[in-house]
């Protein structure tokens, strides 16, 4: 099953890759930019929202499989709660990053200290800190339900980076108020679905190897 999962990952990646290289070389972007700017900087959404979106995923599927390790006891739970925030941080990092280089190109310098980036910012550091504090506690049990109360706890970040281009005067405006074209969204639609089955392709790998470890 490995196997045949390892080969599943192999695949969308390629795939992952064609559609990124079609939708830098031949994706939408809009003819101009209310603000001004380089409009085919929103060429970066294609690879900015897929992978943004999957650490929002990952948080929250970490934070879920949490609360049940602290409901039921099981392992299992921890271990897919461990690998799910794992993964998040991990794609959190790029997250990060490509929202710096769309911000230099859309506003003019990469960090502005706006709610949605200052937030987000705010949310990865505090998942960092579960990494931190997971390997930081030799015993595992007592490092297991300590990391679930934290995850649960920390999880709170996410829903104020989300809303935060809502509630607060922000730059970052939601991406249905973006001057996104409808070729364009079609685009990003299979960006971000082929890159979900990637990770969670990549999640069950990882998951299964975790199984049978600590």
């Amino acid at each position: 099953m490995n196997r045949r999962i390892f080969f599943g990952i192999m695949l969308l990646f390629l795939l992952d890759l064609i559609t990124l290289g079609y939708a830098i070389l031949y994706g939408g972007y809009p003819p101009t930019l209310p603000g001004g700017g380089d409009p085919t900087s929103y060429k970066i959404l294609y690879i900015h929202v897929p992978i943004a979106w999957i650490m929002y995923f990952s948080f929250t599927l970490g934070m879920v499989a949490s609360i049940l390790y602290l409901w039921k006891g099981l392992k299992n739970y921890d271990v897919l709660a461990v690998r799910s925030i794992y993964l998040g941080v991990i794609y959190g990092i790029p997250a990060i990053v490509t929202g710096m280089l769309w911000a230099n190109a859309v506003w003019g310098t990469p960090w502005n200290w706006d709610p949605r980036e200052t937030s987000t910012l705010v949310l990865l550091l505090a998942y960092i800190g579960y990494v931190a504090l997971r390997a930081s506690i030799p015993d595992v049990d007592r490092a297991r339900i300590i990391s679930a109360a934290y995850a649960v706890a920390a999880y709170i970040t996410l829903p104020l980076s989300y809303v935060s281009a809502v509630v607060f005067k922000s730059l970052h405006e939601q991406l249905g108020r973006q001057p996104v074209s409808g070729g364009m969204l079609s685009l990003l639609v299979v960006r971000v679905l082929v890159s979900f089955i990637l990770f969670l392709l990549i999640l069950y790998l990882y998951y299964s190897s975790g199984r049978g470890g600590e």
